[in-house]
């Protein structure tokens, strides 16, 4: 989108300050600068934008809004079968201060409900999981996700070890390609591994055109 554009110029002009050695610091600054701004024109923290809610947060951020929408599809596909939802889970290293968002559309816009009880706990079918989250409370998504109760997990790297999704998780969305293909690996193992009751899962990388998503999926493709 323009904000897009107009976030990746100024990051283009700012890879090419310097000269030898501080030439190569603005480059690799810039890369990560580029991979932010492919997720969302927000986390290009130079130009200080700021959502004015959750709608123009995911409005403005085209890689989320599919990502809702595939999220969406998952449901209505099961729904048109009479089924329950499978699990999916989101990954993304980058923009946790904003994840509240795209939960906060999903449940607004599509109907995720809150408040669904297993057992003595309760979780809202869209759950966040990152690193200052207590383990109590980590346990208690896992948990729900792998009942079936929970049916959306966004997460930051803390959900790549340790953290299994198997049993009802049939879509792993990568927000934001990592430059190391073990790590994609280990992503993938949340929900690709033995125990998984469905035949197939589908690994999900959205790449946004002409940016640096696609760059580096060629790398990790290489490798």
């Amino acid at each position: 989108n323009q904000m897009q554009r107009e976030n990746q110029d100024y990051i283009n002009r700012y890879a090419k300050k310097g000269t030898g050695f501080e030439r190569k610091k603005f480059i690799m600054q810039s890369l990560g600068y580029s991979l932010n701004n492919a997720l969302s024109p927000f986390l290009f923290e130079e130009k200080n934008r700021r959502p004015v809610d959750y709608e123009d947060f995911v409005e403005n951020s085209p890689k989320i809004k599919y990502i809702c929408q595939a999220i969406k599809s998952v449901r209505d596909w099961h729904e048109q079968r009479g089924e329950e939802m499978s699990g999916v889970v989101v990954y993304s290293n980058r923009g946790k201060d904003y994840f509240h968002y795209i939960k906060e559309y999903l449940e607004k816009k599509y109907g995720f409900r809150k408040g669904v009880k297993h057992g003595r706990s309760a979780t809202d079918e869209v759950e966040i999981i990152h690193g200052s989250l207590s383990t109590t409370k980590k346990e208690s998504i896992k948990e729900s996700f792998l009942l079936g109760k929970c049916k959306v997990v966004i997460g930051t790297a803390t959900i790549k070890e340790g953290v299994d999704l198997q049993t009802h998780g049939t879509v792993l969305i990568n927000a934001y390609p990592d430059w190391n293909p073990t790590d994609q690996k280990q992503l993938e193992g949340r929900i690709h591994r033995q125990g998984n009751r469905y035949g197939y899962v589908r690994i999900v990388m959205p790449l946004v055109q002409n940016s640096m998503d696609v760059f580096v999926f060629q790398k990790l493709e290489e490798k």
